[in-house]
């Protein structure tokens, strides 16, 4: 008889390309492993989209406000319906950004997901399954050394109880490490599961055709009160255009109809590319480019993950995880002769793909070792 591994993993549905990438590969890493270390059992997976805990109830997927989740949730886990926390084996928390602290009053203790579904559901009725909290990362400011953690008690409590709560948590940037640190906790920092999303859905490299730019405004998704001048990003931008543009087609990747609105109006002329929300439209054009300069994270991941050399230029430490490539980062700030990293990052174009493919071999390699030791 065929045996099945059931896993249900928090991360998002049809909502942002990104964390499509980081599923993909942990889901690839988890079948790896299973099949290792239990020969004919398959893994089936369940996904849980985190904006809207209620999803976690079979039936309950559309459900995607977070106001109207926080409604019925409560009610549907009073009334004992099935959920995909309860019907796993294992519970796993994808990528994404998991310790922050702002005094804006953003803090990680604070997101939507934890407390319903890991305090209310999963902890109370454990039965010894697993929790696993993979490629995990940070959101501070670009240049941050973890000292402001001294200032947020509540968050270094919350990261201490959700690093106790699992039983593997992996990193993936070396700033989350010292978050975690802060704690008197230690995890382990790898390449983000994304660079393994093409293995899942075989998806190979192909020949070069155009340079991808990516543009979003400020540099980022959040400046968290650094001084940011968005004219001179812009001015940046052109100047990243203009020389590409001698070295061929160039194409900016848009992973929302915003940023497609936004990049045109600064280069209005730019050719550009967008698929919301189909995380294999991406990775198949991304595969056919030659390199890139990026804002976003994710972006520079999937590029990279297929030989494509890349530069992240960015406002917060998400950025920093580019590095466990052998790659660049950036604060956009810090940019004065944006010319010298194209050419730099051209320059690597036709020998990157060696040097990735060592990465992921080695880095794949630990990733199945760490979680055979948990299945």
């Amino acid at each position: 008889m065929n045996k099945t591994k059931k896993v249900a993993i928090i991360s998002t549905t049809m909502h942002n390309v990104g964390d499509d990438f980081v599923r993909e590969g942990i889901i690839s890493l988890l079948r790896e492993a299973v099949a290792r270390e239990h020969p004919g059992t398959a893994c089936k997976i369940e996904v849980i989209h985190k904006h809207s805990p209620v999803t976690t109830v079979f039936g309950l997927e559309r459900i995607r406000s977070l106001r109207l989740s926080r409604i019925v949730e409560p009610i549907a886990k009073t009334l004992k319906l099935p959920d995909r926390i309860k019907w796993a084996d294992m519970l796993v928390q994808s990528g994404a950004p998991i310790y922050w602290c702002h005094k804006n009053g953003s803090c990680c203790e604070r997101n939507e997901w934890y407390d319903p579904l890991v305090r209310k559901r999963f902890l109370p009725d454990r039965r010894e399954r697993k929790f696993l909290n993979l490629a995990g990362g940070s959101c501070q400011r670009y240049h941050s050394d973890a000292s402001e953690m001294d200032d947020f008690p509540k968050t270094l409590n919350y990261i201490a109880e959700f690093f106790d709560a699992c039983d593997l948590t992996t990193l993936r940037d070396a700033h989350a490490g010292r978050m975690l640190q802060a704690t008197g906790r230690d995890a382990e920092v790898l390449p983000c599961t994304s660079i393994y999303a093409r293995d899942e859905l075989s998806i190979e490299p192909e020949q070069g055709d155009y340079i991808v730019l990516n543009f979003m405004e400020n540099g980022g998704h959040f400046t968290f009160g650094q001084m940011i001048d968005k004219e001179r990003w812009r001015e940046n931008f052109r100047r990243i255009h203009a020389l590409t543009s001698k070295m061929g087609r160039v194409v900016a990747a848009c992973h929302t109809p915003a940023e497609r609105d936004l990049v045109r109006k600064v280069i209005p002329d730019i050719d550009t590319f967008i698929i919301s929300d189909h995380h294999m439209e991406f990775m198949r054009f991304y595969a056919r480019a030659r390199f890139g300069i990026v804002n976003r994270v994710h972006a520079g991941f999937m590029l990279a993950s297929l030989g494509k050399p890349v530069a992240v230029i960015g406002t917060d430490t998400r950025a920093l995880m580019i590095a466990n490539l052998n790659l660049p980062s950036y604060f956009v700030e810090d940019v004065t002769y944006p010319e010298a990293i194209v050419e730099e990052t051209a320059a690597r174009e036709t020998v990157y793909r060696d040097e990735i493919e060592d990465i992921r071999a080695k880095s794949r390699a630990r990733y199945i070792e760490l979680l055979a030791a948990n299945l």
